[in-house]
């Protein structure tokens, strides 16, 4: 199973999905760092930053992804990708396992394994 790994490593706040890939360790699971959507299609399980959220969160309807309104394409962010890809048929089913902006990151790697491995696996 791959979970791709979404966020920018250079913002603190953004950058805790991507460090949580480094350190996880499952078998069976291939924690790839993505930077788009590009190339993946079927169903698809992600890591990601959440803003707004507390404790580890799962997410299976992209539907309760808060709308944004872009300006332009420059300002498409992930969850606007997955609800047009999925309006299209492009992607299955989507698993985004939401990590919150702050907090202990070792309590949330635990958390993360633990649905990863109860949920998911």
């Amino acid at each position: 199973m791959k979970i791709y790994c979404f966020g920018n490593e250079f913002i603190k706040e953004d950058s805790l999905a991507k460090k949580l890939a480094d350190e996880i360790k499952i078998k069976g699971v291939e924690f790839v760092k993505a930077d788009s959507l590009e190339g993946i299609d079927g169903d698809i399980v992600i890591l990601d930053v959440v803003k707004g959220i507390k404790d580890v969160t799962i997410i299976d309807d992209v539907e309760k992804i808060k709308e944004f309104h872009p300006i332009s394409a420059h300002d498409f962010d992930i969850g606007t990708e997955l609800k047009l890809r999925k309006a299209i048929g492009g992607i299955g089913k989507v698993i985004i396992i939401g990590v919150p902006m702050k907090g202990n990151k070792e309590e949330i790697k635990e958390k993360v394994k633990s649905y990863i491995n109860k949920a998911i696996c």
